[in-house]
C-alpha cells in the first residue's frame, strides 16, 4: 500500500512539473487565396474540400487559372500559394527573395498530358513520332497517319493558349521545332472535351486528371471522348493516360506537380501543403487518375502451402 501511495504521489508531482504544450492553430485556421492550374484543378478542389471540412476554421479561396497567371500572382505577391508543373527558375526565385519572402517547393503528384479523340474516330492509337509530327505541322491530314481514314484535316484543340499543357507540348514534344500555328485553343479543359465530342476530326489536349471526371452536365468524360493510347515505337505496346501507366512511366507524357509556398511563417498555406503532401492528401490522389508523389509500399506474404 505504501508503495502504491508513493508511486501515485510521484506521478502527480511529475505531471505538475510538465509544461503544457500549446497547440498552434495557425496552420489550420484563417483565410488564404490559392491559385491552381486549371488542367488538374478538379483534383485540387477535392483536396480543398476535405481539408476545410476537417478544419472548420480554415477558408481557402481557390482560383482556377492558367499556370502563367498563377505564377504572375505569386511573383507579384498577390497570393502566397500556387500549384505548378515545374519548379521555379533561378530568376523567379530571385524575384521572390527581392520581395523579402522565402519559398518552398513541395512535390505532390505526377500528372500527364492526355490526348482525346471523337468516339467516331476509329484511330485512337498513335506513336510518339505521330504525336510529334501532328504538333509540329508535319502531319495535317488523318490520311497521312492512316491511309484509309476519311476524317480529313487533323484539328488540334488546346485548353488555353497560356496553359501548362501548351508549354509541355512546346518544350517536351515539339522542341527543337516549333508548335504548328494551325492549332486552336478554347478556354478550359471541359470546353476541349465538348468540342472534340462534336468534331470527328479533332484531337484535344488536356490534363490526365480530366479523363475520369464529369462535364458540366454531369456526364462522364469517358462517355464523350476516347483517350488516345501511345506507343513509344511502332512495335511497342500502347498505353493510355491512366494512373498505373503514369506511375510506371509506360505512358510517356507525364509531368510532376508542385505546390509553391512563399508564406513567411507556418500559417494556413503551410498547413494545407502538409496535408496535400501527407498521407490523407496522397490518398485523394490515389483515387483520381493521377499518381501521388508518394506511393505507399504494400508487402504481401505468400505461403508455399495452402
Amino acid at each position: 500500500m505504501k508503495h502504491f501511495l508513493y508511486i501515485s504521489l510521484l506521478l502527480i508531482s511529475l505531471s505538475a512539473c510538465t509544461p503544457r504544450v500549446e497547440v498552434d492553430h495557425r496552420m489550420h485556421e484563417g483565410n488564404i487565396d490559392f491559385c491552381c492550374d486549371e488542367s488538374y484543378a478538379n483534383i485540387l478542389a477535392q483536396q480543398v474540400y476535405v481539408f476545410t471540412r476537417t478544419n472548420p476554421g480554415a477558408f481557402i479561396d481557390m482560383t482556377r487559372c492558367t499556370e502563367r497567371e498563377a505564377l504572375t500572382a505569386l511573383l507579384d505577391d498577390s497570393v502566397r500559394l500556387i500549384t505548378m508543373t515545374r519548379k521555379l527558375s533561378g530568376a523567379e526565385k530571385n524575384k521572390i527573395l527581392e520581395n523579402q519572402l522565402n519559398y518552398n517547393e513541395t512535390h505532390i503528384a505526377v500528372d500527364a498530358i492526355a490526348f482525346v479523340v471523337n468516339k467516331n474516330n476509329p484511330d485512337s492509337i498513335l506513336t510518339t513520332e505521330d504525336v510529334r509530327r501532328i504538333f509540329t505541322g508535319e502531319v495535317t491530314q488523318w490520311s497521312e497517319l492512316f491511309p484509309e481514314s476519311r476524317l480529313g484535316k487533323v484539328q488540334v484543340i488546346f485548353d488555353n493558349r497560356n496553359s501548362s499543357v501548351v508549354r509541355y507540348v512546346v518544350d517536351s514534344i515539339c522542341a527543337p521545332d516549333e508548335l504548328y500555328n494551325g492549332v486552336s485553343a478554347v478556354e478550359n479543359s471541359l470546353q476541349v472535351i465538348e468540342e472534340v465530342s462534336k468534331r470527328r476530326n479533332a484531337i484535344g489536349v488536356i490534363g490526365a486528371s480530366w479523363i475520369n471526371a464529369v462535364d458540366s452536365a454531369q456526364v462522364r468524360v469517358r462517355e464523350l471522348v476516347v483517350p488516345v493510347r501511345i506507343k513509344k515505337s511502332p512495335d511497342a505496346p500502347a498505353f493510355g493516360p491512366f494512373q498505373a501507366y503514369i506511375a510506371s512511366a509506360d505512358y510517356p507524357y507525364f509531368r510532376s506537380i508542385y505546390m509553391i509556398n512563399t508564406e513567411s511563417n507556418n500559417g494556413l498555406c503551410t498547413g494545407f501543403t502538409i496535408f496535400v503532401a501527407g498521407q490523407r492528401g496522397q490518398k485523394i490522389f490515389e483515387k483520381s487518375n493521377i499518381s501521388p508523389a508518394r506511393i505507399e509500399e504494400r508487402v504481401v506474404n505468400l505461403k508455399d502451402e495452402f
